[in-house]
């Protein structure tokens, strides 16, 4: 499925959405453009290499009490992933699963 597929199924209008393209973790006007301390739940379904810097900065973005929600986590980077969960002192790890090889990580903003 593609994302205007998503929308669609969903009835989702995009005068509803904000899409933003770009580098959350060292652009700063995508920052920006994000913004601070205002979501209630945050999904990435990305690569660890990529979640172990984002652990350090999006808690930023996030309220406080705040859900992320990570995927696409390979087994064999699950220790990595959660050890920089632990690093970032805002956030709580609730919940580690692993479906086969894939590994998801769920963690609240303290």
């Amino acid at each position: 499925n593609t994302f205007m597929d998503i929308l669609s199924k969903h009835n989702i209008p995009l005068d509803k959405i904000d899409i933003i393209e770009g580098n959350i973790i060292d652009d700063k006007a995508v920052k920006e453009a994000v913004g601070y301390e205002c979501y209630d739940i945050v999904c990435a379904n990305i690569l660890a290499d990529v979640l172990i810097p984002l652990s350090e900065i999006i808690t930023e973005h996030m309220k406080t009490g705040a859900v992320l929600m990570t995927s696409g986590i390979i087994d064999s980077k699950e220790e990595e992933v959660v050890a920089a969960f632990k690093k970032n002192p805002q956030l709580e790890i609730l919940e580690i699963n692993h479906n086969g090889e894939w590994v998801n990580v769920t963690a609240r903003k303290r």
